[in-house]
């Protein structure tokens, strides 16, 4: 892969987010109606075992900016289903699960792609998901509070460093995330500010978990005092403070994807210069659903049992450099190799997020901002 290709998807991959549905109208702005869509061909075969062909087999499918599903894929499926699929990017991960909140009552789509585990809380109970009968690849990635949401794919969040930067300094890399508030490793670390960024609120969850909610803010002062930095999101922390990032920052440490060593892979491919905390990672998993309200929500459930099968799997896996949720599908061996899932991620139940959520934000808010 070409060092250019690789650094503008994660910076896709990590497109910042509002978290709180309050912000919805201030999010940042940059997420609106109009991002790319993708439109199966005008024509096709359609087989008789497909949903039938006219005004009744066009779907939307809503998602995230980052979600670039190839069109020879759209194609055959409306060559094998007579569906046509219209793929209308909303904005980030966040900006997309306020949208569909919003506008539950007049759905703008008939089915979602890319609400994660960060944000789909605001679902939970909302009426915004149909319950549309599609059998879950991995009932452990389930989402409990929306039983539509079906998981699609799944990748972590953790501190990453430069490795080639510990090295010339001769320093040894933290292991925990106690490790982080050592003097040794002051003004190291960047992370993102977990109400408009998604890695940065998985990176949150995951100090919460771990240091439980007695703990935690007590964590983060520490962290503070130790001279970390915190941007507005992702691109932000990668362009201009992480050494091994675009801008050749000062600092080699940063909140990243557990895949992100596999961008970093070197020219011979046997090493790769970053490396990730596995100690630090939060699971992310990503959902498909029905909407409700949809007028075609047989397609719809069409479309997202297509999106299941291991061979779409793999190619979604591709894309976004996460990993299937059909254990039937394989990922890329790059990432396989160099940027594998934590085999101790952290995780809080999603109802626990949703119950939650908005005072810890604004705890982290006061807390480490001021």
């Amino acid at each position: 892969m070409t060092t250019t290709l690789s650094l503008a998807r994660l910076g896709a991959l990590a497109a910042t987010s509002a978290l709180m549905l309050g912000l919805v109208a201030c999010s940042g702005g940059a997420s609106t109606q109009s991002g790319h869509s993708a439109t199966a061909g005008q024509s096709g075969d359609a087989m008789a075992s497909g949903a039938s062909a006219g005004a009744d087999s066009a779907i939307t499918v809503l998602s995230h900016d980052s979600f670039e599903f190839p069109q020879e894929l759209l194609d055959r499926f409306q060559k094998d289903t007579g569906i046509k699929v219209t793929i209308q990017a909303v904005g980030d991960g966040g900006t997309l699960a306020n949208q569909l909140v919003l506008t539950k009552d007049a759905p703008q789509g008939d089915a979602v792609y890319g609400v994660d585990n960060t944000v789909s809380y605001r679902l939970a109970g909302k009426g915004v998901i149909k319950d549309a009968g599609i059998t879950s690849p991995d009932k452990a990635l389930d989402f409990a509070g929306e039983p539509g949401l079906v998981p699609i794919n799944q990748g972590d969040v953790c501190v990453n460093f430069d490795k080639k930067w510990f090295t010339d300094k001769k320093l040894t890399p933290p292991a925990t995330l106690e490790d982080l508030t050592k003097a040794e490793y002051k003004d190291l670390l960047v992370a993102m500010n977990p109400a408009t960024s998604t890695p940065g609120m998985a990176f949150m969850l995951a100090t919460i978990n771990h240091f439980g909610e007695d703990g935690w803010t007590g964590y983060w002062k520490s962290l503070k005092d130790n001279g970390l930095k915190v941007s507005e999101g992702w691109s932000d922390a990668f362009n201009v403070d992480y050494s091994a990032g675009e801008g050749k920052g000062p600092r080699p440490m940063m909140v990243s994807y557990g895949s992100s060593p596999a961008y970093s892979v070197t020219e011979d491919g046997k090493d790769t210069t970053t490396a990730s905390l596995p100690a630090t990672c939060y699971r992310q998993v990503e959902y498909a659903g029905v909407l409700e309200g949809s007028e075609n929500a047989d397609a719809a459930k069409k479309f997202i049992e297509f999106l299941l099968t291991p061979e779409v799997q793999a190619t979604i896996s591709e894309i976004t450099y996460t990993f299937p949720a059909n254990p039937g599908a394989k990922a890329p061996q790059t990432l396989t190799t160099f940027g594998p899932l934590s085999d101790q991620p952290v995780i809080i139940p999603a109802d626990k997020v949703a119950s939650n959520a908005e005072q810890w934000l604004k705890t982290w808010q006061s807390t480490v901002i001021g």
